[in-house]
C-alpha cells in the first residue's frame, strides 16, 4: 500500500464578508439611493430650493425610502432567519454525534471474552494476534511461501477475525482463496489443533480458548465506529469536522488504534483508506513509536504522511528548539 500524501483535514471558517455580504450591499445600496434624492431638479434647477417641488419630492420619497427600510428589514429578518437555522442543524449534529459517541462506548463496555470485559479486551486481542502471526510464519515457511509483511499481517487478521471450527474455517478459507491451498489448509489446521490451542492459551494466560475468532465483537465494533466516523465527514453544515473526529479518536486506546489499522489492511477495512479518513483525521496517530516492531512486524511509517504520528510531532518540535539554539 502506497505511502499517503499529507492531507489533513483542516477547517477555514467562513469570513465576515462571506456570511453577510447580502446584508452589506443591501445597505450601501439603499444608501446611495437615498442620497440620489439630492440631485432632483428640486435641489439643482436653481440656487435655492422650490418649496412646492421639494414638497411633491418629499411625498414620493416618503413612500419610496419606505419601501426601501421595508426591504432591509426583510433583508435582516432573512439573515436572522439564517443563522437560526444554522444553528439549528449544528445542534442537531451535536445531538446526534454526542449519542453515537455514547453508542461507541457502550459497545466497548460490552465487548468481553472469557471473564475479561471492556477496553483491555483490545490488549488481548493484539496478543492473540502476534500469536497467530507467529503461526503465519511457521507455515509459511514450512509451505516455502515467500509473503511480504503486510500479507502476514492480513492472513494473520482473518484468523484473528474469523477463527477456525466448524463455520469459521469455511468462511476463513473463503477469505484466504486468494492464497496457497496447500499454505491455507496447513494453515487452518494449525490453528484448529487442540495442542496449539492450549499452548497459546497457557503462554499468554488467556482466560479463553484462542483462534475460535471474534467476529462477532470486532464486526459490529468497527461497522459503528466507521459510521460514526462518515456521519461527521458527510457534514455539509460549517463545522471543524477535524476537532469532532478528534473527540471520537480520544475514545480509542492504543491498542483499539492498532487494531483498526490492521483492520483496513485487509480487504474487511480497505473503506478507510478509499475515503483517507485514516490520514485525513489521523486517527490512529496516537500508536506509539515501536509498538509494531519495524524489523519483525511491519514498518507502520511507510503508511503514512512524515509528520502524521503524535511521537513525530514531539520529534521535530524537538529539532526545531534544538536548531534554535545553535549559532548562526
Amino acid at each position: 500500500m502506497a505511502k499517503s500524501e499529507p492531507t489533513y483535514e483542516t477547517h477555514k471558517p467562513s469570513n465576515w464578508w462571506t456570511r453577510n455580504w447580502i446584508e452589506i450591499l443591501t445597505v450601501f445600496g439603499g444608501l446611495i439611493t437615498i442620497n440620489l434624492i439630492f440631485f432632483a431638479k428640486a435641489y439643482t434647477k436653481t440656487d435655492t430650493v422650490n418649496p412646492e417641488t421639494a414638497g411633491q419630492l418629499g411625498d414620493f420619497v416618503g413612500g419610496y425610502i419606505g419601501t426601501i427600510f421595508a426591504l432591509i428589514s426583510v433583508v435582516f429578518l432573512y439573515s436572522t432567519l439564517k443563522n437560526q437555522r444554522e444553528a439549528s442543524q449544528i445542534e442537531k449534529f451535536e445531538n446526534k454525534y454526542f449519542e453515537l459517541i455514547k453508542m461507541h462506548r457502550d459497545n466497548v463496555a460490552e465487548i468481553g471474552i472469557g471473564e475479561d470485559f471492556g477496553k483491555k479486551i483490545f490488549v488481548i486481542l493484539i496478543r492473540e494476534f502476534r500469536s497467530i502471526e507467529v503461526i503465519t510464519k511457521e507455515v509459511a515457511e514450512k509451505t516455502k511461501q515467500n509473503f511480504t509483511r503486510e500479507q502476514v499481517f492480513i492472513v494473520s487478521y482473518y484468523a484473528l477475525f474469523f477463527g477456525v471450527g466448524p463455520n469459521s474455517s469455511r468462511m476463513l478459507k473463503e477469505a484466504l482463496k486468494g492464497y496457497d491451498k496447500k499454505f491455507v489448509d496447513e494453515f487452518e489446521s494449525s490453528l484448529n489443533n487442540d495442542a496449539a490451542k492450549e499452548k497459546t492459551k497457557k503462554y499468554r494466560k488467556f482466560k479463553f480458548i484462542p483462534f475460535e475468532g471474534h467476529q462477532s465483537r470486532l464486526g459490529h465494533y468497527f461497522r459503528h465506529l466507521y459510521q460514526t466516523i462518515c456521519y461527521v465527514d458527510n457534514q455539509t453544515i460549517d463545522i471543524d469536522k477535524y476537532e469532532y473526529v478528534k473527540t471520537i479518536r480520544a475514545q480509542l486506546t492504543t491498542h483499539e488504534q492498532a487494531l483498526l489499522f490492521i483492520n483496513c489492511l485487509t480487504p474487511i477495512g480497505n473503506i478507510w483508506w478509499d475515503k483517507k479518513l485514516l490520514v485525513k483525521y489521523r486517527f490512529v496517530q496516537n500508536i506509539p513509536f515501536g509498538f509494531f516492531d519495524k524489523g519483525n512486524e511491519i514498518d507502520l511509517t511507510s503508511y503514512f504522511p512524515s509528520d502524521y504520528f503524535e511521537w513525530q510531532e514531539r520529534t521535530t518540535i524537538t529539532k526545531k528548539e534544538v536548531d534554535k539554539t545553535q549559532p548562526s
